[in-house]
């Protein structure tokens, strides 16, 4: 601080003095003046209230202290069952119901206004927004060998203009349906993770030790072929929307978790792990493997997020795979006995570090969280606490951030206002 010009000094004494000066302002649309002098606002998906459970996409006037509250604030959604995801310009959320809806977020004037909705005939359960005007949505049924569907979406109109029938992963002679858990549009092609589940619809993975990735083509959405790997089990896990990520490189990484409490019953013989495509490449990079449960001393991956520099937050697990009350454990978020802990991995050195400062969560379906740098902000609950915490990967360290006044976070997201 003593090393910059006294000008310098001066005009960051009055910005911090302006700031706290608006801090007892009565307007709850957040703004958050970034360096170019664009504004940030702040918006969080809750779970509010328990009969019945009503969600809510909420103002945040800060994600770094405070109590946001969806009382009063923001857009009660139409259905309890309601994912949010980020946008480029936009939020989405999207409502489990018989008529999945999904509708558009978009600031007006510097305010959070809701724009137009889509309806889709089967449920998704896995969803990526490939760019500002294109989503990619997969949608099936949660038993039998009926067709998934791949719808492409126009953001910009919030309509479906393509719709692509596929029964791609399915192993029909040993009635095992292919279970969507994430999708990724990277370059021309697209990237759906997949488990393995019995089409009976009890959710049980008699066959899931080998990695799977359905690649097709992007925008034709046409079939080109499935790729596999035997040294890690099924990717990803039920209503996950993180099993596929990609770094500045263009390499794209996933992870499987080998998980009781992630929902794999039987449990893979085979170990938690993480694999990678390269930049370019639709096979399995076969000189990058990392057997996580060996790396980290026991843990298996629950849920992980790139943020940057080689660096993924992960949320992970250390069960007791005797126990059967394991089984499903990481999907209650109010759990009274929390089981899912908070970690970082080094991507490229292939180094784990335990956060210590972020207690224990009760995990959930999808996990909210918004990336910003090299820090990451993310939903932890159980039934004692419900808050953000903040995660910078740069110097491997947490600190708690804002109190959610609700069940739990289901989004964490971020629009820029520009100036």
């Amino acid at each position: 601080m003593n090393r910059l010009p006294f000008f310098r000094f001066m005009i960051l004494a009055i910005a911090a003095l302006a700031i706290a000066a608006c801090e007892d302002d009565s307007n709850t649309d957040p703004v958050i003046p970034t360096e170019t002098g664009d504004l940030t606002h702040y918006f969080v998906g809750i779970e509010s209230g328990t009969d019945p459970a009503v969600d809510v996409l909420a103002f945040a006037d800060s994600l770094t202290a405070g109590t946001v509250s969806p009382v009063n604030n923001g857009f009660e959604q139409p259905a309890a069952w309601t994912v949010f995801f980020q946008g480029v310009d936009q939020i989405f959320s999207y409502s489990y119901t018989s008529a999945p809806e999904y509708v558009s977020y978009e600031l007006v004037g510097g305010e959070l206004k809701k724009g137009d909705s889509f309806f889709t005939d089967l449920s998704a359960y896995a969803i990526d927004v490939a760019d500002e005007a294109t989503m990619v949505v997969i949608g099936n049924g949660r038993s039998g060998l009926t067709d998934k569907k791949i719808y492409l979406i126009n953001t910009n109109t919030m309509s479906i203009e393509k719709t692509v029938e596929s029964n791609f992963g399915d192993i029909a002679a040993d009635s095992l349906f292919a279970f969507p858990a994430d999708a990724e549009v990277r370059d021309d092609k697209l990237f759906v993770a997949y488990y393995h589940t019995h089409a009976r619809g009890d959710f049980s993975t008699p066959q899931a030790n080998t990695a799977y990735l359905a690649v097709f083509s992007f925008p034709g959405l046409e079939f080109e072929k499935i790729i596999e790997d035997d040294r890690a089990p099924n990717l990803g896990r039920y209503f996950t929307t993180n099993a596929l990520q990609v770094d500045e490189k263009g390499d794209m990484y996933t992870y499987a978790s080998s998980s009781l409490a992630c929902g794999f019953n039987p449990i893979p013989s085979k170990n938690s792990a993480i694999l990678k495509v390269k930049n370019g490449e639709t096979e399995f990079d076969d000189s990058y493997y990392v057997d996580f449960e060996t790396l980290s001393g026991g843990y298996k991956i629950n849920d992980l997020f790139y943020v940057a520099n080689g660096k993924a937050v992960v949320k992970v697990i250390m069960e007791d795979e005797t126990n059967s009350a394991y089984h499903w454990g990481s999907y209650a978020p109010n759990a009274a006995t929390p089981i899912v802990q908070t970690g970082i991995v080094d991507l490229y050195n292939k180094t784990f570090n335990l956060l210590t400062d972020v207690p224990n969560s009760g995990g959930g379906w999808n996990s909210a969280f918004l990336v910003e740098g090299t820090k990451l902000y993310l939903g932890c609950s159980s039934s004692d606490y419900s808050s953000i915490y903040i995660i910078d990967t740069e110097t491997e360290t947490a600190v708690k951030g804002a109190d959610i006044d609700g069940n739990y976070t289901k989004g964490i997201h971020s629009l820029i206002e520009e100036k």
